[in-house]
């Protein structure tokens, strides 16, 4: 499992928007600014964190910084929830869970793998500087300490 101090996996996500995809690298994003990842599902859960993580004030903890919210689904899922959500931050796609997996963003259920909700804080150095990963479904994401995480970058 990967946790605060280990190097981020690299990726290479598409953006589907109405004019073709855009391709988002995290190690370019954070060779800027912090980055937080939030991995979700396309379900009822993963919408509610992506719009938590929507309405965050987070200039009171850093003055510049990205956000990326991954969803584990095909580009016209992503782009429709997009969409739907108008969130001002990019979702991305990773259709096939690659990511997810090397993120440790799924758990095995029995049905099989499934996306869980997780979420990340990526320094300039593309190192972890927290991990949080949900054990179980509609979970409260830990805001106030990605807050803090942030605050002492």
């Amino acid at each position: 499992m990967l946790d605060a101090g280990d190097p981020a996996p690299d990726f290479d996500l598409p953006r589907p928007t109405a004019d073709g995809d855009q391709t988002y690298r995290l190690s370019a994003a954070a060779s800027e600014a912090p980055v937080v990842v939030a991995f979700v599902a396309p379900d009822d859960a993963g919408t509610a964190l992506l719009r938590n993580l929507a309405v965050v004030d987070w200039s009171r903890s850093i003055d510049r910084l990205s956000v990326f919210g991954v969803v584990v689904a095909d580009l016209d899922t992503v782009g429709a929830l997009a969409t739907d959500l108008d969130l001002p931050f990019p979702l991305l796609a990773d259709p096939n869970a690659f990511f997810a997996e090397r993120y440790d963003a799924l758990a095995e259920t029995p049905g099989g793998r499934r996306p869980r909700h997780a979420l990340f804080v990526v320094d300039r150095s593309c190192r972890f500087r927290f991990a949080w990963r949900a054990d179980g479904p509609a979970p409260d994401p830990p805001i106030d300490d990605v807050l803090g995480t942030l605050a002492s970058l």
